[in-house]
């Protein structure tokens, strides 16, 4: 887990915090072995989210460009 902290501009209880939520969402799953906190990803639920956002990323990618289609096309005359 501190390695992990290292890597994040936060302090550790905050790291922690987010871990703690990431734990209860199924995503991790954390393990303590004497000082040794290791965290392991849960794969199937991780594919679930991605799932998801790519639905959204869809989404947004089709609102956007219908957008710019309205934005850069020339009005029709009247």
């Amino acid at each position: 887990m501190g390695e992990l902290a290292q890597t994040a501009s936060m302090t550790l209880p905050s790291f922690m915090k987010h871990v703690h939520t990431l734990e209860r969402c199924g995503l991790i799953r954390t393990a303590k072995s004497g000082r040794v906190r290791t965290c392991t990803l849960n794969r199937k639920r991780l594919a679930v989210v991605d799932g998801w956002l790519a639905e959204q990323r869809a989404l947004w990618e089709r609102r956007t460009d219908r957008l710019e289609q309205f934005v850069t096309d020339p009005e029709e005359p009247s």
